[in-house]
């Protein structure tokens, strides 16, 4: 979660100061019935979970995407799952995400984490150098999201019913924006997520960045979410998301809404991270719904 990296493409992602009160179409490409041709090389097995490398075909023709998958061992058929996503600077297999994964994964998730375009297994080293590398694949990690939650509902051991999506930074700047058009996602945390990324611009904005924005900024899509469960955690001393960005999240988000502000920075450096994943994880459980 690079500081001038992660800036650069927020603010090539909105475009107006004010957001948007009409619904949104979906901005991103799905393939439910596509062939996911799904592998699986189980990786570890720890006393409480199992951990599996997975890959399936993504949204792009001929694309692949490496996936982290924890599956809970328990006498359970059927577990809630989580699609659990990092930030910026991050894969399926940094540090922090990992963990969260394992908590999750003890408290009875099973839980995915994807390796979005150009970052981990899918790094291309001869891709374009660019100051905003993240912005031209906004939409097809966005296509990538549904085809890993097209996986989930393809495992008997996950309750189809029960699916969440859990996002750090990247991952819930994205997530906002995937999880608003995809009913079968019935909660999304947001942590230290932000919007309106060009609402500090004055003057007239091109056509074009108007027209990004109203894709890919999550002020425009977030009231979507609702009625479903939505946390948005965010911190006071965040050194990524200024406070401008984090605010217009917040007002943009629906009603029911839960919102958390914590006094620590954006790497959460200053608290038991242990505890962090507690209070998600307690969100989560206490309102994924029953069907």
């Amino acid at each position: 979660m690079r500081h001038p990296t992660i800036l650069l493409c927020l603010l090539c992602l909105a475009a107006t100061t004010q957001p948007a009160t009409q619904p949104r179409i979906r901005p991103y490409a799905i393939a439910p019935t596509a062939p996911l041709n799904p592998t699986e090389k189980p990786i570890a097995k720890p006393p409480t979970y199992s951990h599996i490398r997975v890959e399936f075909n993504g949204i792009e023709k001929d694309s692949r995407v490496p996936a982290n998958l924890y599956i809970p061992i328990n006498n359970r058929p059927r577990h809630p799952a989580v699609l659990l996503q990092y930030g910026s600077g991050g894969n399926k297999n940094t540090n922090y995400i990992v963990f969260l994964g394992q908590q999750f994964a003890n408290a009875g998730f099973v839980v995915l984490t994807i390796d979005i375009p150009n970052k981990g297994d899918r790094k291309n080293p001869n891709a374009p150098k660019s100051l905003i590398p993240l912005q031209t694949n906004f939409l097809q990690t966005l296509g990538d999201y549904s085809r890993a939650t097209d996986y989930l509902l393809t495992r008997p051991d996950v309750d189809p019913n029960r699916l969440a999506y859990v996002g750090i930074s990247w991952g819930a700047i994205t997530g906002i924006v995937y999880v608003a058009h995809d009913p079968r996602i019935k909660l999304m945390a947001s942590i230290v997520g932000g919007g309106n990324f060009t609402g500090w611009f004055n003057g007239n904005l091109p056509p074009e960045t108007r027209a990004a924005a109203q894709a890919t900024d999550p002020i425009y899509h977030i009231a979507q979410i609702a009625p479903r469960p939505l946390l948005l955690l965010n911190v006071t001393k965040d050194q990524l998301i200024p406070r401008f960005f984090s605010d217009s999240l917040h007002n943009a988000a629906p009603p029911n809404a839960k919102k958390i502000w914590l006094d620590t920075d954006h790497l959460f450096s200053t608290i038991d991270r242990q505890d962090l994943g507690r209070t998600v994880i307690g969100f989560v459980t206490d309102n994924l719904p029953y069907q």
